[in-house]
């Protein structure tokens, strides 16, 4: 028999050993369990827009959201490492979603005096070019005669959106249908029930060329080309800054490939039957005709010297750096301009101690100041004004307004878009490029072909201090 010693550590042994087997079978487990820890959340980015805007944005058939603005802001979460939450709704509760700060950005919006009232906006985006539509039963009615007021016709917007803000402005005795959603406006027009309606050129392509009804509306006027951009609550400027920084991969070639995903692919462009039957009958009638084909090449020919003179008269009016129209062509546009007509606002400004940036940057960089001073001016005015380079690093622009307060609102915008995209662009972030604007308004009509009285509204903003605007109204 073992001595009762011996027992007592062969028990202590065993004890030992089975604590020590225990223990190694529970950490692993421990590790597994660690190591299945959730990582860090990205930050979560709300961005609310319509739910009925194709392709812009809207919801399919499984309530996902979809579109051009979806695959950007995705895009814009995967490379800054954001989660993208979207808020779908109609226009206008998406816009309220935004300014009671249960979003944190508009996917997109155009800005307008009323919404720089309470929402600051970010980098352009995209273009959008809206059109009044016409539904065959109103071909041969003029647009301009309904877009007067005098008739009956009702023109059919969606409420909340830039083109009522529009329409009210500027064709106020307009009767406007309102719906809440660009699809309840076009269902409504494809089902006859309107005959006439305001959208973006591409939305409504969408709509039309995916319905076995799509020759039923056309476009019979053009009323404005404007940039989209993300809008952000006012005064919310630390969100803006972060989000708008986050944009140097927005090219132009980027843009383009999110487009094409919509524009080009989903959306088929649907031709006549009879087309391509008849260019295929044209193309054999010109290959076997000797005389129209010779007609042709004179054609030709006659068409290329045009374009070449074409091309030398507009060198002859562009400005080379900022190809912008340059001083002759301003000067003789104030000479033909219909004196008679009135409320026409003469914009001038120049770029703050313009020399600083010759002498500190060099030369080339203060060409690059130029071009994008002009850019920028060239993008936030509609397509209707005229803006040219009339000095050194001196602009002037033409433009049209229904009121001085209009006018002084599109000046502010210049001058704030102008100092805040300057920071983001150029590496002397603690002096921004800004400019000092003048404004000469003349409501019932411009008495002379000079620009002196914008010139000292813009003199008198220098003496302010620069980097403001001075309206006379005269």
């Amino acid at each position: 028999m073992l001595h009762s010693g011996a027992l007592y550590v062969l028990a202590r042994q065993i004890v030992f050993t089975l604590c020590v087997g225990v223990l190694l079978s529970i950490s692993p487990s421990a590790h597994s369990d660690n190591s299945e820890q959730p990582e860090s959340q990205k930050p979560v980015l709300k961005v609310a827009n319509s739910h009925a805007w194709r392709p812009f944005s809207y919801l399919n058939s499984n309530q996902e959201p979809r579109g051009i603005l979806i695959d950007f802001w995705k895009e814009f979460g995967d490379r800054n490492g954001y989660d993208i939450e979207f808020l779908l709704t109609d226009w206008q509760t998406s816009i309220d979603l935004v300014r009671t700060g249960q979003a944190d950005v508009h996917a997109g919006l155009l800005q307008s005096p009323e919404r720089l009232q309470f929402m600051d906006f970010g980098t352009p985006l995209f273009a959008i070019d809206t059109q009044v539509f016409f539904s065959q039963s109103m071909m041969g009615t003029s647009a301009d005669f309904v877009l007067s007021g005098e008739t009956e016709h009702k023109i059919g917007v969606v409420q909340g959106g830039y083109e009522e803000e529009f329409m009210s402005a500027n064709f106020p005795d307009v009767a406007l249908q309102l719906f809440p959603n660009n699809q309840a406006m076009l269902d409504a027009a494809l089902s006859e029930k309107i005959q006439a309606f305001v959208a973006d050129l591409q939305v409504a392509n969408y709509h039309l060329y995916t319905t076995t009804n799509h020759n039923l509306f056309i476009p019979v006027r053009h009323l404005y080309t404007e940039m989209l951009h993300a809008g952000f609550a006012k005064g919310n400027a630390a969100l803006l800054n972060r989000i708008d920084n986050k944009f140097a991969w927005l090219d132009d070639d980027t843009k383009r490939q999110l487009l094409n995903r919509w524009v080009y692919y989903d959306v088929e462009t649907v031709y006549p039957t009879h087309l391509f039957p008849a260019l295929v009958a044209i193309s054999i009638f010109i290959v076997t005709s000797y005389i129209v084909l010779l007609k042709r090449t004179v054609k030709q020919k006659t068409r290329a010297l045009q374009t070449a003179n074409d091309m030398l008269q507009d060198q002859a009016i562009t400005d080379s750096l900022t190809l912008l129209r340059n001083r002759r062509y301003f000067y003789q546009h104030l000479y033909d301009l219909d004196k008679t007509r009135g409320d026409i606002a003469l914009m001038v400004f120049d770029i703050d101690d313009f020399k600083a940036f010759n002498d500190g940057f060099g030369h080339a960089h203060g060409d690059e100041v130029l071009c994008f001073v002009a850019k920028t001016a060239t993008i936030l005015l509609p397509k209707d004004a005229i803006i040219a380079r009339i000095g050194g690093e001196e602009f002037a622009i033409l433009q049209y307004f229904s009121s001085a307060e209009g006018a002084l609102a599109q000046a502010r915008v210049l001058c704030e878009e102008i100092a805040r995209q300057s920071l983001a662009l150029f590496n002397h972030a603690s002096k921004p490029v800004t400019i000092s604007l003048g404004v000469a308004y003349y409501p019932n009509g411009m008495p002379h072909s000079e620009i002196i009285d914008a010139d000292k509204a813009m003199y008198q903003a220098k003496k302010q201090g620069k980097n403001c605007t001075v309206l006379h109204v005269l």
